[in-house]
């Protein structure tokens, strides 16, 4: 069997075709791989301003609802008891009178509100100082947790 002569001026050319293609299949490998810890990224933070979202709504539910039970003076009225707590008498005094709710309406489902209130009298008359957190989903960075409060007058 008999080869062909390489032509010299292409004899340091072999090869490069091989180095070429390792070389743009890389390149491509790494720039897959840093997209797809972009999209990763975007989906945590997008899932977490959802919860957020949620928290924040569940919050300011728990505020409402104990509030609605302080200005009409409805006896063992708390947030948990308007949300249908099977033992709305429970109610957890540290710091102050308190109630929890637990949500079951879609939108809020598996979300809870913890709602504290004390009284504050001034010079300007009785107010009612709620502290609401509201926590959506799991813990750590798997869920989510806001706080608002509020003053108002009685």
């Amino acid at each position: 069997m008999c080869h062909k002569p390489i032509n010299p001026r292409y004899a340091k050319q072999q090869g490069l075709g091989l180095v070429s293609a390792i070389f743009v299949i890389t390149v491509l490998a790494v720039i897959i791989a840093g997209m797809s810890r972009f999209l990763a990224l975007g989906q945590d933070t997008t899932t977490q301003e959802f919860l957020g979202a949620r928290a924040i709504a569940a919050a300011q539910t728990g505020i409402e609802l104990e509030l609605t039970c302080l200005e009409n003076g409805l006896p063992n009225c708390t947030a948990s008891a308007a949300v249908g707590s099977p033992d709305p008498a429970v109610k957890d005094y540290w710091p102050g009178p308190a109630a929890t709710a637990t949500f079951n309406m879609p939108g809020l489902r598996g979300c809870r509100a913890e709602v504290f209130y004390r009284t504050v009298n001034s010079s300007e008359g009785s107010f009612w100082t709620l502290d609401s957190t509201g926590y959506c989903g799991g813990s750590g960075l798997d869920g989510a947790s806001r706080k608002i409060a509020i003053r108002a007058a009685q």
